[in-house]
């Protein structure tokens, strides 16, 4: 995750352009904030709690001018006041980075999860890449930066990986989410279970230090109990038939197995939303249908006690 600022500020491309350097604030209209952010993040941050400036402290960021003209440069955020309709934002730059010309973040635009129109655009977006990744990765900036510390701090510390065997010491104060594209059912098993006073871990809102996907996924499944949604997101239907079904992403049905495979059937429990078709060849799977009389979350709660977790 990192922040990205355009349109409100820039750098000299060349050492002897020093006139922007001292700046440490700038004034983003409320307006603004969230823009092109994702439909999870946006519902995360916008209501700016004092959980959520802290998380977003801890976030780097990236700062360049409306149209790309000028130079970038990244640093943190150290402060984040409201007032009116705009938020004050302080920051720390990191002059050790030195800074980053129009061409090369058009060069990784994609990766950094940046759209064209975004560069003329005067916003503050919540992105889910990892900036200094792939800052590192294209040779733009070196190991020896001092932001490059900023990527450990959102890497939490888990304890290490532990097999299902062993379940008295799995991590029973978080809770793995296995989703697709349905953000409504997303939500609303996250605020379920935040409510239970558990965290949820959803992957693409966690740092990945470097991690590729598969080491990512393992990395942050050591939890207690993992849920999966199985939502109407693609259509499927056997070779020669014309009988299609709404099915879960592939992703959804790859990490649901591979949490039953590290977390044992008990541990894991499939939240189906609608008439989604279902894998057929594996016994024993917690089924839990999401239907609006709410039913879901009395027997997601019974699962989560059955797993040991305190309620």
């Amino acid at each position: 995750m990192y922040n990205l600022f355009i349109g409100y500020i820039g750098a000299a491309e060349t050492e002897t352009e020093t006139e922007t350097e001292t700046e440490t604030e700038i004034e983003v209209s409320k307006e603004r904030f969230l823009e092109y952010t994702e439909s999870d993040a946006q519902v995360r941050y916008k209501d700016m709690s004092s959980q959520a400036i802290a998380e977003l402290k801890t976030y780097p960021a990236l700062f360049m001018q409306e149209g790309v003209d000028g130079g970038a440069f990244i640093g943190k955020i150290t402060g984040i006041k409201s007032q009116g309709g705009k938020y004050k934002v302080s920051f720390e730059r990191d002059e050790t980075a030195g800074v980053l010309s129009s061409k090369q973040i058009q060069e990784v635009a994609l990766d950094l999860g940046i759209t064209d129109w975004e560069f003329n655009r005067t916003h503050w977006a919540v992105k889910s890449a990892d900036l200094i990744m792939v800052l590192k990765d294209s040779k733009f900036i070196q190991d020896k930066a001092a932001i490059i510390n900023l990527a450990s701090e959102t890497v939490q510390s888990f304890p290490e990986n532990l097999k299902a065997k062993d379940g008295s010491k799995f991590n029973f104060k978080q809770i793995f989410i296995v989703h697709g594209q349905d953000e409504i059912a997303k939500f609303e098993v996250r605020e379920f279970i935040e409510s239970l006073g558990l965290e949820p871990i959803i992957l693409h809102l966690q740092a990945s230090g470097g991690r590729t996907i598969i080491e990512k996924i393992d990395y942050y499944t050591n939890v207690g109990f993992g849920v999966v949604l199985y939502t109407e997101c693609d259509i499927g239907a056997r070779r020669d038939t014309l009988k299609y079904r709404w099915r879960a992403r592939q992703n959804v049905v790859f990490e649901h197995g591979y949490l039953i495979s590290k977390l044992s059937r008990a541990r894991v429990a499939a939240i189906v939303k609608g008439d989604v078709e279902t894998p057929n060849d594996i016994s024993g799977v917690i089924y839990i249908g999401m239907t609006s009389d709410l039913q879901w979350k009395e027997e997601l709660k019974n699962e989560l006690k059955n797993a040991g977790y305190s309620i």
